[in-house]
């Protein structure tokens, strides 16, 4: 079980949401290469881009690749965001403003890999949630029968039996026709 906040290098979503830069210092910050020179010769004279090095709009200039720990506080954050029930509006503008993440493509990566990992902490907690509901309703149960609420308690009682799986017959039988 993972926690929120965990880095697994052996994730493969992570390593395809970082695209990682060829090495990493010791702080695990991306360490770049130096960019080789460009040809001297150019392709076309109309079109002085062609030589390899391109033209970008200024929206696309290369932004420094996140590391293993920052993509793994995005995916936190939009796990946070989801449970909030946040409008995907929102959340892109929010990735727009704090990780300067333009792209819808990517946004929807890491939102599939928030989700799935959700899921799978369902999954696992599954039995932990139905215990700590279990003994929240026999305390109900107790305070209720102490109180002479006993069709709160019985009530508490069916819940608890449902959770559990005791109860598989339907709690009224069914009307004749």
């Amino acid at each position: 079980m993972l926690a929120l906040g965990e880095i697994t290098p052996e994730d493969p979503a992570v390593e395809v949401l970082r695209s990682s830069a060829p090495q990493e210092d010791a702080d695990g910050n991306p360490v770049w290469p130096q960019p080789q020179p460009a040809s001297g010769k150019r392709r076309s004279k109309r079109n002085p881009a062609a030589d390899g090095v391109g033209r970008k709009f200024p929206q696309q200039a290369n932004a420094p690749r996140p590391t293993r720990a920052e993509v793994e506080q995005r995916i936190a954050q939009l796990q946070l965001w989801l449970a909030q029930r946040r409008p995907l509006l929102e959340i892109r503008d929010q990735a727009s403003l704090l990780w300067g993440m333009t792209s819808y493509c990517t946004l929807k990566k890491y939102l599939r890999v928030a989700r799935s990992r959700m899921v799978e902490e369902l999954v696992d907690d599954r039995l932990t949630h139905q215990a700590e509901q279990v003994y929240a309703l026999m305390e109900v149960a107790r305070r209720a029968a102490d109180a002479e609420q006993f069709s709160a308690a019985v009530g508490a009682h069916r819940v608890l039996a449902e959770i559990t799986g005791t109860l598989r017959a339907p709690v009224k039988p069914p009307a004749a026709a």
